[in-house]
């Protein structure tokens, strides 16, 4: 997928709408954020480097607790990090790169988040795995301005469960959004406002979860 093909099916989102989603609510979704075609190699490449032992089981890092009753201690997806300085990027994931760069761009010049790179990993959660209530801001860590996660999933169904939990005020309790991980659907999220958390599925579950970031060169796992 050439850069002309990406920025071309980018623009034919309605990204002023995201864009409003954004600035008025702090996060917003993208159905069909990529092709069909695109969105299952990259679930076959997840799947390939699952079954080739090369994914690692993820780590919190030093996440921001600022409600001690919340436990920060399960988090059960595998993850494998992309580095596009690197040679080992395929086709596939240089047009997710591309087509997140194109956005981060559109992020700025509408938004003006100064938003300078991309970090990001495939992330698989087996059957029965879940990810409690935690924030992606970092103590001590300013960094990531705005989460996203693209799923990769085939034919999603409500009954198959694994919903993003995205919770709308700071009582954690009643004021929330879940949003079903469908295949090629894009959720991105001021960072620092919400707290949010996988529930659990009775598939396997896969996504590319990333983070924009100001300018830092320190990367944690979290």
């Amino acid at each position: 997928m050439t850069s002309s093909t990406i920025e071309s099916e980018l623009a034919a989102l309605n990204t002023l709408k995201f864009m409003d989603a954004i600035r008025v609510n702090g996060y917003a979704i993208i159905d069909d954020f990529l092709p069909v075609k695109l969105i299952a190699r990259l679930l076959l490449e997840a799947s390939t480097l699952q079954h080739n032992s090369e994914m690692q089981s993820a780590q919190t890092g030093n996440i921001d607790t600022q409600k001690s009753s919340i436990s920060m201690s399960a988090r059960g997806d595998q993850t494998y990090w992309l580095d596009s300085e690197h040679n080992n990027i395929s086709e596939s994931q240089q047009a997710y790169l591309l087509a997140m760069d194109t956005l981060q761009q559109q992020l700025n010049r509408q938004l003006y988040l100064g938003l300078f790179e991309l970090e990001t990993h495939f992330a698989i959660y087996p059957i029965g795995a879940v990810y409690d209530k935690h924030i992606d801001q970092l103590q001590h860590n300013k960094h990531r301005i705005l989460s996203s996660v693209l799923y990769l999933n085939e034919n999603w169904q409500p009954q198959d469960g694994g919903a993003l939990r995205l919770y709308l005020d700071d009582t954690l309790l009643s004021d929330f959004k879940d949003i079903s991980p469908i295949g090629g659907r894009l959720v991105v999220f001021l960072s620092d406002q919400f707290w949010h958390e996988v529930l659990i599925a009775k598939r396997q579950r896969t996504s590319l979860t990333g983070w924009f970031r100001r300018n830092s060169s320190i990367r944690y796992d979290a």
